[in-house]
């Protein structure tokens, strides 16, 4: 199982609020924010709102009145007329954000669970046995062999390093049980 991620069908980072102490449950209040453009601490504000003031769980917004003052009158997304295509269309995409951010809250709260019923890790040394080749400029075989091996650097607890040369730069094998390369620029 791989940790969770939230795969929202619109939004972005700035906007969503998953984790429920934030939302205090108003899932449908959070997709409807964040479908209108709002921002996560906004979000956060108005659940905190409709939860003091004891708002339906399925609240999209509070009407405003005059001067934009919150009437408590909660809109819900229960009682909405979805008979309009283009309405329809938009609550739709409400109920599939709803949907993963349901989705997302359960499996985060069955990650610790499986996280401890996962074994440890255990260490396990591989020996990989690898036919290296490089090329290098010599007047002959011999010194040809004699370069390469130059650049072999044994150590006294049996690992080896080895400097190659070549384009675009030089580059650095240790072995040692687990083998690594990585490139070293100039």
């Amino acid at each position: 199982m791989q940790e969770p991620k939230f795969n929202p069908p619109y939004g972005g980072v700035a906007n969503h609020v998953t984790d429920p102490a934030q939302h205090h449950g108003y899932l449908h209040m959070v997709a409807w924010a964040v479908e209108v453009g709002s921002h996560a601490e906004y979000i956060k504000h108005r659940c905190a709102e409709a939860k003091a003031a004891g708002a339906p769980l399925d609240t999209l917004y509070e009407r405003s009145g005059p001067g934009g003052v919150g009437t408590g009158e909660w809109v819900r997304f229960s009682e909405i007329d979805t008979t309009g295509h283009d309405t329809a269309r938009g609550f739709v995409r409400i109920e599939q954000y709803v949907r993963e951010l349901v989705r997302y809250q359960h499996a985060v709260a069955q990650y610790p669970k499986w996280r401890r019923t996962v074994p440890p890790l255990q260490t396990f040394t591989v020996t990989i046995t690898a036919p290296i080749t490089t090329t290098v400029r010599a007047l002959d075989e011999e010194d040809a062999r004699r370069k390469v091996m130059a650049g072999w650097a044994p150590s006294p607890d049996g690992t080896a390093t080895a400097r190659l040369t070549g384009p675009p730069g030089s580059w650095v094998a240790t072995f040692n049980g687990t083998p690594s390369v990585k490139e070293v620029r100039r």
